[in-house]
């Protein structure tokens, strides 16, 4: 016999998943040990002609040969049966479960995180295209629905929600799904949850909120997890958790959501189980006070430091004073793109102007007023110790954007909307917590690995700069590409330092420690190169911020500290450091969640107008995910159409358009990076129009062996001949290729004609090679290219100009008419041997006697 089983304390999602197990499984049981909660009984007692059920103890184990276990990984959490089970030998058991689970996957083990295990069901049962009845819909739909929080949970999936829709399709009735978690309480229920009102309090862990509540009845009362769902409705804490004493029992339910802790792993201590926002545990003859006071050890152990102002803050703080001309503040704002700016003396804060008012001011000619008289000096500040709640209740209340960080009575910082959002909902520049840094402090040895396996000379660049940044007294970073290159273990020889101070002073003592180095400094930017005579490079350069002056132009520079400087880099995965001095060496500093997106396989941009101050960031953007193989985060995707749409890339110079898309025909992914490019319509805002671009897959591995030329002669080989013409006009190519994709244009033309092989000789002995490949491999020219070289080929001539002089040809044109005459007869099979060359240069030798 084969049956179902799930966990004892049998809710919705476990009821549902026994059901659509049954309809993979149909010659199965459902049995039942345990006592369903109050709305599952309620359900099974309208249901008992559809769904039936043995109980546990109308089964004899003997007679069990597989058992089908749902929504727990755990023989002893689904009863007697499942314990006498778990030591009987012989019976098979599958899986389906998506509770936390560390050991091994085996055979018939289907256990995954999505929100309802109800999911894995269905979406095996729409796998199998197993048809469902409008009530069996209806109930798994009520179970993904309930473990789910109606889909609003934070451990929902989109697979949750597909799973819904499909279910939506098969009949399930929303308005039978509303009706069953919709109920009411039961008054036993609405005294209960009086009790854990009144007994209930928020209590504050090293900072981070947690909501314990305890109540006691001697009769048992179920809902739990719906009381709990209410108390999470009219508390704040991001955390809570609800002791109830029945019976001889206390019952903990533990529920969490955003920023709280994993709740799973605080009641694992009581025998429990669950998930990160989900958990609950069963202690027999327990008492609530020891019970209290170890889960409120428990949490402590695990409570860590809430977000804080002084970690999203930013700063330094660009300020002004109180005598700074508006129409100066009006250009502050614009270059650093703020909606306002502090007012300080002396560091102290006194006020702060706001764009709006600026613009109004400069509106009726004021420029040259100081900001004094039109400054806000009720100013609403924070301390760097408030926390995130903190700043959310202060913005919302006074409806205010960006709020000052005060310290001791000095500005330190500045907080806005932005910084929240970023934390709340995970956006594009999660910055630097405690937490991050302790990771980054982990990670140290795992970095020293890696750097250990990098070539010696590498390593004693690095050496290198760790003592001159010690006999500095400067703190150096390894930055950019080669720090996100090496987290993939791809490391290339492409090596960036900034220097937290004169970055040109610092490349002058470290060249003296490089033998062979050359220093070149560009003082206008701020930068020094280090180039040695293998080719290779260092640059080094102090911390700074750019700012653009319109679209697409070049960036101008000031100094500024490490986070500003990697912030005006393009993408997240480009914007981490590596410390390089000696007490932090190998120490990753990550403001900006660049790890985290490697690890997701994500390029996230830093900030919404990325790409239109550098359009050349969307080129980049593609390039960088064809080549690892990452997507686009969801929003710098919607970014980069929107910067298409609106036309910003035709700011760019056509010189930086070609730079850059030449960077990508060096890729050994450059045909899958453009045709990204034609899809995203990238090319054609570009080229103004929509060319038969050939950059198909056709050519597999060869096409890695292929130099630029041909990469990009082969691109354009399938456009007409007139379109090939204008692209050109929209590129800065150099007169090496400018001169081979004329060549192809003229080439193209001439072959569509019909020629003799002499004057095909003519047009294709003086063409370059690259473009001899490209047309060779067109199936227009292809069989004309063949012929033509496997003539070429037979052409074995020995007679020069200096050979016919000796055979009295006079010396002139006549010389090299000969010559020509020879290597025809050679093309057309007249001349197949040199003996047959001298016989038939003699013939026309005495002809002409």
């Amino acid at each position: 016999m084969d049956i179902i089983l799930a966990h004892r304390q049998i809710d919705f999602d476990a009821l549902a998943s026994m059901v659509a197990a049954q309809k993979l499984y149909p010659s199965s049981v459902l049995v039942l040990d345990g006592k369903p909660n109050v709305y599952v009984q309620d359900f099974l007692a309208l249901s008992k002609d559809q769904l039936r059920f043995l109980k546990s103890q109308e089964v004899d184990i003997n007679d069990v040969s597989k058992v089908v276990l749902v929504d727990t990984h755990e023989l002893k959490r689904a009863g007697m049966l499942g314990e006498k089970i778990s030591k009987t030998p012989g019976i098979e058991v599958e899986i389906y479960d998506h509770h936390p689970y560390n050991g091994p996957i085996k055979t018939g083990m289907f256990i995954d995180h999505v929100g309802s295990c109800a999911t894995l069901l269905v979406e095996k049962l729409a796998g199998f295209g197993l048809p469902l009845s409008a009530f069996e819909a209806t109930l798994i739909a009520i179970g993904i629905y309930d473990d789910t929080g109606s889909l609003l949970f934070d451990s929902t999936t989109v697979r949750d929600v597909r799973a819904v829709a499909y279910l939506l399709e098969q009949g399930a009735n929303l308005g039978v799904i509303a009706e069953y978690l919709r109920k009411p309480l039961t008054e036993e229920q609405k005294e209960l949850l009086q009790q854990l009102l009144d007994h209930g309090q928020t209590e504050f862990f090293d900072g981070l909120p947690v909501y314990l509540a305890y109540a006691e009845t001697e009769e048992y009362v179920g809902g739990l997890a719906l009381l709990a769902h209410r108390v999470g409705e009219l508390e704040g804490a991001d955390t809570w958790f609800l002791l109830v004493r029945m019976d001889d029992r206390v019952y903990i339910v533990g529920r969490s959501r955003g920023r709280g802790l994993p709740v799973n792993r605080l009641v694992e201590p009581f025998g429990g189980a669950g998930h990160d926002r989900a958990a609950s545990a069963t202690i027999k003859d327990g008492d609530l006070e020891s019970i209290l006071k170890k889960l409120r050890l428990a949490i402590k152990s695990r409570a860590t430091r809430p977000h804080l102002v002084r970690d999203m803050m930013s700063y330094p703080v660009k300020t002004v004073s109180q005598d700074t001309r508006l129409g100066e503040v009006e250009k502050i704002l614009l270059r650093y793109g703020h909606t306002g700016v502090p007012v300080t003396e002396d560091k102290t804060l006194v006020g702060i102007i706001s764009r709006r008012d600026v613009e109004k001011a400069v509106r009726h000619g004021l420029q040259h007023a100081p900001v004094k008289g039109f400054m806000t000096r009720n100013v609403v500040t924070v301390d760097s110790n408030a926390t995130l709640d903190e700043v959310q209740r202060v913005m919302v209340q006074h409806d205010i954007g960006r709020l000052p960080v005060v310290e001791d009575g000095e500005l330190v910082g500045i907080v806005s909307r932005s910084d929240v959002l970023r934390l709340v909902h995970g956006g594009a520049v999660p910055f630097e917590t405690q937490l991050v840094r302790e990771r980054s402090i982990a990670m140290r040895q795992d970095i020293l690995d890696l750097i250990g396996r990098l070539p010696v000379n590498v390593q004693e660049i690095l050496e290198a700069v760790r003592d001159t940044a010690q006999e500095e007294e400067c703190a150096v970073y390894l930055v950019g590409g080669f720090v996100r290159d090496l987290l993939l273990s791809v490391p290339t020889q492409d090596l960036d330092f900034v220097v937290e101070g004169n970055g040109g002073q610092f490349a002058q003592v470290l060249v003296k420690r490089l033998s062979e180095g050359k220093l070149t400094q560009h003082v206008q930017f701020g930068t020094a190169q280090i180039s040695f005579p293998d080719g290779g490079h260092l640059d080094v350069a102090s911390t700074r911020v750019e700012y653009y002056s319109f679209p697409g132009a070049l960036p101008q520079v000031e100094e500024s500290c490490l986070r500003d400087d990697l912030f005006r880099r393009d993408f997240t995965i480009n914007s981490m450091a590596i410390c390089l001095n000696s007490e932090r060496f190998g120490e990753l500093v990550d403001y900006y969640g660049g790890k985290r997106d490697l690890q997701q396989g994500k390029v996230r941009f830093l900030h919404n107008l990325s790409f239109i101050e550098d359009p050349t960031r969307m080129l980049r953007a593609i390039r960088f995910a064809r080549r690892y193989n990452f997507k686009l985060a969801k929003e710098t995707l919607e970014a980069l159409f929107t910067a298409i749409e609106t036309g910003v890339l035709l700011k760019l110079s056509v010189e930086r358009f070609t730079e850059e898309l030449f960077i990508i025909f060096h890729e050994d992914n450059y045909l899958s990076m453009c045709q990204t490019l034609i899809r995203s319509g990238l090319f054609q805002a570009w080229f103004r129009e929509d060319y038969s671009w050939n950059f198909n897959n056709d050519d597999g591995q060869e096409s890695l062996n292929w130099p630029i030329n041909i990469r990009w002669l082969s691109g354009i080989s399938k456009m007409r001949l007139e379109d090939i013409e204008k692209i050109i006009s929209r590129l800065s190519l150099s007169k090496t290729l400018r001169e081979e994709t004329l060549m192809l244009v003229h080439l193209q033309r001439t072959l569509q004609e019909t020629l003799t092989l002499r004057e095909l000789d003519q047009v294709l002995s003086k063409a370059p090679n690259g473009v001899i490949t490209v047309l060779e491999r067109d199936e227009r020219f292809h069989r004309l290219i063949k012929d033509y070289q496997e003539a070429e080929h037979r052409i074995r001539m020995t007679l020069d100009g200096k050979a016919l002089l000796q055979m009295g040809f006079k010396e002139g044109p006549e010389i090299g008419g000969i010559l020509e005459r020879v290597r025809t007869a050679w093309l057309e099979g007249q001349i197949h041997s040199p003996e047959e060359e001298q016989e038939i240069v003699q013939r026309w030798i005495e002809s002409l006697r």
